[in-house]
């Protein structure tokens, strides 16, 4: 009597067992699709925040890859390999980001960004140990993260991407497969066009402490002001800035910073590499500063025999400046680049490849009397 009693309440236990355990499952189940789409969601974001970043700003990410080139002993790889590496990587990474949220090829999308992941994090994982580059570049200078926390969060993405790729097909898609690439095509083919436009015309978005409106006086008088905007990259900001003449070698950053009235800052980091056709554009914009007693300043990191030959070759008649060059490369994505100012204050800036013309810089000056 007593065993059938045992053997009523053990199977009563295992039957409550059994339930509990249908219903742990049945939960996980129904939770699961959350986690899946979350976790892709999440990637999605990531992906294409970081891809657009990238093409806001190539040269920036360029001379990230160019960073990393040295840290492996490829100091001689040419700029425009990194250039072109540039604008595939923001391509790869904004089209991934599209596809996990179009739910596009989800196996194959979720293979691809499970080994993109696994890669960065190996790569981050190396910058977290050896420190090799100070800034890895994921999110150019819109989002400045340590070595450290790249890391951490490239393991979050991994795990997110694993889980995704686990269960690929409870990806829930938001249009069918066919209206789906209606959308993601432009957005593929207008993330590429975007990053030439922003060689060509700078950066659409300036995240750095030069950017067109900002106030160089107040910043260096109170920098505070320009960390509170994250203005801050490879440890330089506008304190930093620190400009002496090259024959002289005497300090004129506060002659220059302080001038009152309009000048021309011609940023040209490296001369032997800048580009030498738009040199006749730039000779007009200095016959112009002259005439209409406008400072007019060419800020280089390049020495005297890289001086001497720009010279020689673009008939350049103004004197140089000496400046950092990853300074230089801060202010300004362009070799060489233009930027005008009026009292400090940073009222416009060009690239090599849209100068202004005979006659526009009159106009500008005349535009921003009011500055």
């Amino acid at each position: 009597m007593t065993n059938n009693i045992d053997n009523a309440n053990a199977n009563a236990d295992g039957n409550e067992s059994k339930k509990a355990g249908s219903s742990r499952r049945a939960a996980m189940k129904k939770a699961l699709p959350w986690v899946v789409n979350i976790c892709r969601l999440l990637l999605a974001a990531t992906f294409m925040f970081s891809g657009f970043v990238k093409a806001n700003d190539p040269l920036g990410t360029s001379f990230k890859l160019q960073d990393y080139c040295a840290a492996v002993g490829l100091e001689y790889v040419n700029e425009w390999v990194t250039l072109v590496g540039s604008a595939a990587l923001s391509f790869v990474e904004f089209s991934l980001g599209v596809c996990l949220l179009m739910g596009l090829n989800r196996r194959f999308v979720a293979t691809c960004t499970t080994v993109f992941m696994a890669v960065m994090t190996m790569v981050t994982l190396w910058l977290a140990v050896t420190d090799a580059v100070t800034d890895c570049g994921c999110f150019g200078d819109a989002l400045i993260l340590t070595n450290q926390q790249t890391f951490v969060k490239n393991l979050v993405l991994l795990a997110a991407s694993l889980i995704v790729l686990r269960w690929n097909r409870l990806q829930k898609r938001f249009i069918t497969e066919n209206s789906a690439w209606l959308v993601s095509t432009p957005a593929m083919v207008g993330i590429l066009l975007y990053a030439f436009y922003c060689i060509y015309h700078l950066p659409v978005i300036d995240f750095r402490p030069y950017h067109v409106g900002a106030d160089l006086v107040k910043l260096r008088e109170e920098p505070a002001l320009g960390s509170k905007m994250t203005y801050k990259l490879h440890e330089l900001d506008v304190m930093d800035l620190y400009i002496v003449d090259a024959e002289t070698e005497e300090d004129v950053t506060d002659s220059i910073i302080y001038r009152e009235g309009y000048s021309f800052l011609l940023v040209a980091p490296n001369l032997m590499t800048a580009d030498e056709g738009c040199a006749g554009s730039i000779n007009v914009i200095y016959d112009y500063a002259v005439q209409h007693k406008m400072g007019f300043f060419c800020l280089t990191a390049s020495d005297a025999e890289a001086q001497n030959h720009w010279t020689d070759y673009t008939g350049a008649e103004y004197r140089f400046f000496m400046a950092d060059d990853r300074t230089l490369k801060t202010m300004v994505r362009a070799n060489p680049g233009l930027i005008l100012l009026k009292d400090g204050k940073v009222v416009e800036k060009w690239s090599n490849w849209n100068l202004p013309e005979e006659g526009e810089g009159e106009e500008l000056v005349l535009q921003n009397q009011s500055l």
